[in-house]
Order: C-alpha cells, then sequence, then structure tokens
C-alpha cells in the first residue's frame, strides 16, 4: 500500500508539471506552430501527456486492478496453495484470472472478488460487502467464513459453495452453469444441495409457470477447504 501511495504522489506532480506546461503555451487548440523546426508537429504538452500515459498512468491501473498489489500476482498461477491476500480494505476487488490448481484465502473484509477462466481452483474468503462473480471457470471450491450477500456464477462447470451460519441469507445468481452445488453447515457438517439446471415451463391459460426439476443431492459431499 506505501508503493501505490508513492505513485500516487508521483502521478499528481506530473500532472501538475504538465498543466503548467500547458497553461505556458499560448497557442490557440489545434494549433502546434513549429515545433523542434517542423511546422504543425506535435506540442510538447502533447508529447509530454503521451509520456505521462505510457508510464506513471499505465503503471497505476496495473498495480490498482488487483488487492494489495500487482495484478500478475494473481494472474496465471498453477499449482500454488499457498497464495493469501492479508492486507485489505473495504473499497478493494480481487480479480483471479487464469488460475490453475491452486487455493487463494482473502482475510478481512472487502469490496467484490472476480474468478475469471480459472480451473480446479479453491477459493476462501472471510467477508464481501459486494459480490462474489465466478465467470467462464471449471471446478471452483469456494468457501465463506462469514458473510457475502450475492453470488453470481455465470458459464461455469462445476462450482461448489459453502456456506458459513452468517452467510445463509445469501442470494445465488446463475446462467449457463453447470454442476453447482450449495453446502449448508448442519449439526457440525455439511448438507449439500444442487442448484437446479433444467427447468419445465407450462401454459396455465393465462402466463407460462416456470418450474425447476428435482435432481438428486449427493450422499457424499465434497470437503470443505479449512
Amino acid at each position: 500500500m506505501a508503493e501505490m501511495q508513492g505513485l500516487m504522489e508521483r502521478l499528481e506532480r506530473a500532472v501538475g508539471r504538465l498543466e503548467l506546461l500547458s497553461a505556458g503555451s499560448h497557442r490557440p487548440p489545434g494549433d502546434c506552430g513549429e515545433v523542434n523546426g517542423v511546422n504543425g508537429g506535435v506540442a510538447p504538452s502533447v508529447e509530454a501527456f503521451d509520456k505521462l500515459m505510457n508510464g506513471m498512468v499505465a503503471e497505476f491501473l496495473k498495480k490498482s486492478r488487483i488487492l494489495a498489489g500487482d495484478v500478475e500476482t494473481h494472474e496465471y498461477q498453477e499449482d500454488r496453495n499457498d497464495l493469501v491476500i492479508s492486507e485489505t480494505e473495504l473499497r478493494q476487488v480481487a480479480y483471479v484470472f487464469k488460475c490453475g490448481k491452486s487455493t487463494l484465502q482473502i482475510k478481512g473484509k472487502i469490496n467484490s472478488i472476480i474468478i475469471d477462466n480459472c480451473k480446479k481452483f479453491g477459493l476462501v474468503f472471510d467477508n464481501v460487502v459486494g459480490i462474489v462473480e465466478v465467470i467462464n471457470s471449471k471446478d471452483i471450491q469456494m468457501q465463506v467464513m462469514g458473510k457475502v450477500p450475492t453470488i453470481s456464477i455465470n458459464k461455469t462447470e462445476g462450482c461448489h459453495i459453502y456456506l458459513s451460519e452468517d452467510a445463509l441469507d445469501c442470494e445465488i445468481v446463475s446462467a449457463k452453469s453447470s454442476e453447482m452445488n450449495i453446502l449448508i453447515p448442519q449439526d457440525g457438517d455439511y448438507r449439500e444441495f444442487p442448484v437446479p439446471e433444467q427447468f419445465k415451463t407450462a401454459w396455465d391459460g393465462a402466463k407460462l409457470i416456470t418450474e425447476p426439476t428435482e435432481i438428486m443431492v449427493s450422499e457424499r459431499p465434497p470437503k470443505p477447504l479449512t
């Protein structure tokens, strides 16, 4: 977080210098005149702006995309079961992309979590105030230790969600997904409930009525991550 603060301060100083450079030019907008001996060349303020965008701004955007550090920290991770994010803030978002055969633990309370294009990936988190999204993934296990209002599953094959006692009011929203199971704590263990994948629709004379078809409950649900 100190690194991000330092980068913010450098960015503010650079923007200030850019504003002074732009204010020092008295040419009308779009009139660059003669720059470096070339008529109609690029104005110094434009060159400075391009350099700023390709330098510190690009670095800041990259590092602000993921919680507590560089976005590459949680991209393309394979066979890692020691991934931990411990320094968290309420406004932050964790983005996990193309990780496989790995487990990530997020401590504290954050805004939201996105799991994108991951396979055989496990997530354990304490509290989320917004939403947890699983997109284009396969074989995902998720364990909620605290609270989360909404979990969204989209275009995913295989997703097991372990809810805590405090998260039983969580809403599960799914679309174009299969093999989804919600595990509810009961008597020191978990009971598995499948999320419907098939629906039947009938006309009742006035409107369409859609109901989920029944699915058998697994006798041996998988073990939780912790």
